[in-house]
């Protein structure tokens, strides 16, 4: 028979599941399976049973629209919404039959399971794992006795010992790659766009969330320094800057490395990565491309962690091939354009006319605003520099490659991030998506130069971050798009946990595993299996002695029991000591109660041993031996 309240349980949790898979479900979707969930609660209520005929019909209707709607959302999303489709209609063939119940509680292991393919915080995994032990308290009711309702010490303990069976699969079984992968790609993007225009990353700093963090394992770069690239635009139409239509494979430097350190990437649906200056080394499931980039193999749809060993230092030029498409330029700002021309005939040296340039920013009364003004007019660049002078870091970094190719010197746009903030006393780095930023690189002597007009007009936003380079009206008009209210703020000072459970569990891969394995080979494994022989001697031997003391004491308890109640009546030979004192109960009625409570404290102290209740049938015995003696 299935307990009564099997039903109510799964209703909460597939109400709570819709709560925590939103991500992955359509509008209608999730409308339609709250209506499901409301209806089903209500026929429990009214004790009616609705016909499978009808479950059927509309479980072929919600097939049908499912298959319209596969060209407006990704494979993923659409199987996780037939599997919840199915969970929430097989609420409704659930009866005394045990059967249908076991198949749902199975089909929402599966449901609960899915929850990491869109998520993998340490919140996000907790609620996973507790709606996993809603779902086995489930599987718990199906073959409990239904008087019961809570879960007994002896179950609690074999989760106990389950559980360092599941530490010991979980880092010693072989970490395999996904099998297969979906691109999700109607999902909104967070990360960095393919392209970038004048103004083209305001709205992109308007977001608090989490792009990457990042754990060095020596040496730290200052701060000025953290110029994080993860794209680069070779191609100008004359408003935006586009990536190189054929990007040639980079390879490595095999000099020295100055930087160590390990990156953990946030979802962003992209395969760019993150870098510091030139990569000589990396590790994980990475591979180096065009203009010293780094990118997966696959897209980014979950956490994902690599390791890099960078110099800091200007990445290295790879062929005459690259020099030549970082000159093309459509002249479309003929202002910029002589400007260039000029400078370039008073600085002949590329890094004399960066010299140049700089003082060019510093000495024009340019402004550095989150809000600039439209730029409405063909020529984009020409307006910025002569007559707004007021922009972000796109409008500078886009002005002053322009400017480096109308002096015939290369250059190109780099997107990415800028700075960050030390976290846990700076164990490692945070990285917003509010710290996107753009830059430019020239060409000189084999090498691509950083030259990043913010330095100039807004050095505090290279040192302090993008607030303090703001001015007050800006930062109020920023900070409403950060607050988070008070739970917000006090999961962001706990942000350190989900670091760690990044780092040493959503990150462990064939690497550590390969690490531990080595390190476990190289240990006395003699010296360990004698120890450990002697440790399991030693365990054996007190078992055996408390095994021996507590026969000792029952047989003590036992003939103190028959010597303190001879005066009531004698032991026949064959009775059990329950039954010896259910007769004396009989016998002397006037001591019933305390012979009764000596009954029930004998069989505590003798199934479960309690040392309290040792104690207790010894008061009773003394108590009832002093009756005995003063009736007499």
């Amino acid at each position: 028979m299935l307990n009564p309240i099997f039903v109510h349980i799964a209703l909460l949790l597939q109400l709570l599941l819709l709560a925590l898979l939103q991500d992955g479900l359509s509008w209608w979707s999730s409308l339609v399976l709250l209506c499901i969930l409301l209806f089903k609660y209500a026929t429990v209520r009214a004790e009616k049973t609705v016909r499978m005929m009808t479950v059927n019909m509309l479980a072929v209707l919600l097939c049908l629209l499912l298959l319209s709607q596969l060209w407006q959302q990704d494979m993923q999303d659409s199987m996780l919404q037939l599997l919840f489709f199915s969970a929430a209609l097989r609420l409704f063939s659930i009866t005394s039959d045990l059967r249908h119940a076991k198949k749902l509680v199975w089909v929402q292991y599966f449901l609960i399971s899915t929850g990491f393919m869109l998520n993998q915080s340490l919140w996000f995994a907790g609620a996973v794992f507790l709606l996993f032990f809603c779902n086995l308290y489930l599987h718990y009711l199906l073959f409990a006795p239904v008087q019961r309702r809570q879960f007994q010490w002896s179950e609690f303990r074999l989760l106990l010992w389950v559980m360092p069976l599941c530490i010991a699969l979980f880092v010693l079984f072989p970490r395999l790659p996904p099998l297969w992968q979906t691109d999700r790609q109607h999902q909104a993007q967070t990360g960095l766009a393919d392209e970038l225009s004048l103004g083209g990353l305001e709205r992109l700093v308007q977001n608090d969330s989490l792009a990457f963090r990042v754990e060095f394992e020596k040496e730290k770069p200052p701060q000025q320094e953290l110029y994080w690239r993860a794209k680069v635009f070779e191609r100008f139409n004359g408003q935006d800057w586009l990536p190189a239509l054929l990007p040639a494979s980079q390879p490595l430097s095999p000099q020295q490395a100055g930087y160590q350190y390990k990156l953990v990437v946030e979802p962003h649906f992209q395969r760019s990565l993150f870098s510091l200056g030139q990569v000589n080394q990396f590790q994980g499931q990475v591979r180096p491309i065009a203009a010293g980039l780094i990118e997966s193999y696959q897209q980014i749809n979950r956490r994902f962690s690599y390791g890099l060993r960078s110099d800091g230092e200007a990445v290295a030029q790879q062929n005459n091939e690259e020099a030549i498409r970082n000159l093309i330029l459509r002249h479309s700002n003929p202002q910029a354009s002589a400007l260039a021309v000029q400078l370039k005939q008073q600085h002949s040296t590329a890094s004399a006319y960066a010299k140049a340039l700089y003082q060019y920013f510093q000495n024009n009364q340019f402004s550095y605003s989150l809000r600039p003004p439209v730029l409405n007019k063909q020529a984009q660049i020409d307006q910025f520099l002569f007559e707004h002078r007021i922009g972000f870091c796109g409008h500078y970094a886009s002005a002053a490659s322009y400017l480096f190719r109308a002096a015939g010197i290369p250059a190109r746009v780099v997107g990415g991030y800028q700075g960050g903030s030390w976290q846990g006393a700076g164990d490692y780095l945070q990285v917003l998506q509010k710290d996107a930023h753009a830059w430019v690189e020239y060409l000189d002597q084999g090498r691509w130069w950083r030259f990043d007009a913010t330095a100039i007009v807004a050095p505090l936003r290279l040192t302090q971050g993008l607030s303090d380079a703001l001015s007050l009206s800006e930062r109020q008009f920023l900070d409403q798009f950060f607050q988070q209210g008070m739970l917000g703020d006090w999961l962001q000072q706990l942000e350190w946990l989900d670091y760690y459970w990044s780092v040493w569990v959503l990150s462990f891969d064939q690497t550590e595993q390969r690490f531990i394995w080595r390190h476990l080979k190289s240990l006395p494994w003699v010296w360990i299996g004698a120890a450990l022989l002697a440790f399991l001697l030693l365990a054996l031997v007190v078992y055996l002695l408390l095994q021996h003391k507590a026969e000792n004491q029952n047989q003590a308890l036992r003939l103190l029991m028959l010597k303190r109640l001879k005066p009531y009546g004698e032991k026949v030979g064959h009775q059990t000591m329950e039954a010896y004192l259910q007769n004396l109960m009989l016998s002397h009625p006037h001591q019933s109660k305390a012979l009764h409570q000596l009954l029930l404290a004998y069989q505590s102290f003798e199934f479960a041993e309690q040392q309290e209740q040792l104690q207790q049938c010894r008061k009773l015995l003394r108590q009832l031996s002093k009756n005995k003696l003063g009736s007499a």
